[in-house]
């Protein structure tokens, strides 16, 4: 496919979708904002990469979710299935080069801010991994529940909740670092939640679509 014909299927996504197109864009525009003001605060580099964890790659799934809410209209779903089968593998590559491109920037800027040595092998990996599982589990949840509030609800709870406290306080699978890892459970427990997320959000979207 052509370059002409993505930056066609990215204008009528934009023209479908109005301002909530611009969404997940002004939070990246938020998460520098408030990288800058926790890098001023203090040095811990971890902090403003938790902005990046915690607001970033979590948005950066939503817009599959906008663009495919639409196929659970009342009597859409048999309408314009056929069509949401064919494109469903070229939307999910296409917004994951988009979004990933604007995870790197802001990555960059947190190296920029506080040098590499937070950024170790492990971390690349644990980042991918969130990345992937974020693209993914928004429309899987959307086949699930078959509703855009429900889908992007449970996803922000999840996340908030995760996000604030740290990690702490509710007993269920932990996605994030909010610190350098200090062995080697506390980095393969988030990973190995991550890639079992990551098959069971592809196949529930598998079985939805084909």
């Amino acid at each position: 496919m052509d370059k002409k014909t993505i930056a066609h299927h990215f204008s009528f996504d934009r023209r479908l979708l109005g301002r909530l197109y611009w969404f997940p864009f002004l939070a990246y525009g938020l998460c520098v904002g408030l990288m800058v003001i926790f890098s001023a605060r203090s040095d811990e580099p971890f902090l403003p990469y938790t902005v990046i964890q915690g607001i970033a790659v979590p948005i950066a799934g939503w817009h599959l979710v906008f663009l495919y809410r639409h196929l659970y209209d009342e009597g859409a779903k048999e309408a314009v299935l056929w069509y949401y089968r064919k494109a469903v593998v070229l939307d999910l590559l296409r917004y994951a080069v988009l979004h990933g491109g604007c995870i790197v920037l802001l990555v960059l800027a947190v190296i920029w801010i506080h040098g590499t040595m937070f950024l170790t092998a492990p971390v690349l990996v644990h980042l991918f991994l969130l990345f992937s599982f974020y693209q993914l589990i928004g429309l899987a949840m959307l086949c699930v529940f078959r509703s855009l509030d429900v889908a992007l609800s449970v996803i922000a709870v999840y996340t908030f909740m995760e996000v604030a406290t740290q990690g702490t306080f509710m007993p269920w699978p932990h996605l994030f670092l909010f610190q350098a890892p200090a062995d080697s459970l506390s980095l393969l427990l988030p990973m190995m939640w991550l890639g079992a997320g990551i098959v069971i959000a592809a196949i529930l979207i598998g079985r939805e679509f084909w």
